[in-house]
């Protein structure tokens, strides 16, 4: 199985996992014996993207016979943060439709106990 994520430009810092584990709304699903890329035509990113999956799929050995294959696009929901407390400030992303919480480098001052309080 072959996954792979495209960030807009405001979620590149979200580590691929985080995209892997959240929940998002399907775009598009195929089956078939050999599935073909799909084009959205007010998207060039997402036509790009389900072309290189469509490109870069797995070699199938001769002795080896496929079935079936699935191309599923999915769209995860990032909406990025950012927070200030006087000069400090920071950022975090919520994450996919359960809106997780992604923070790189949180400012443990912030926090009291293990309870931050974002306002």
């Amino acid at each position: 199985m072959n996954k792979k994520i495209s960030a807009s430009h405001n979620a590149t810092l979200v580590p691929d996992e985080v995209f892997h584990e959240a929940k998002g709304v399907q775009l598009y699903v195929s089956e078939a014996y050999q599935c073909h890329p799909v084009s959205f035509p007010n998207s060039q990113g997402l036509t790009k993207l389900s072309s290189d999956v469509i490109r870069e799929r797995n070699h199938v050995p001769a002795s080896a016979r496929v079935i079936c294959e699935r191309h599923q696009i999915h769209m995860i929901p990032v909406t990025r943060v950012t927070a200030a407390e006087g000069k400090n400030s920071f950022k975090f992303y919520i994450v996919g439709l359960e809106k997780r919480i992604f923070l790189k480098d949180y400012p443990s001052a912030c926090c009291m106990d293990g309870v931050c309080t974002i306002l």
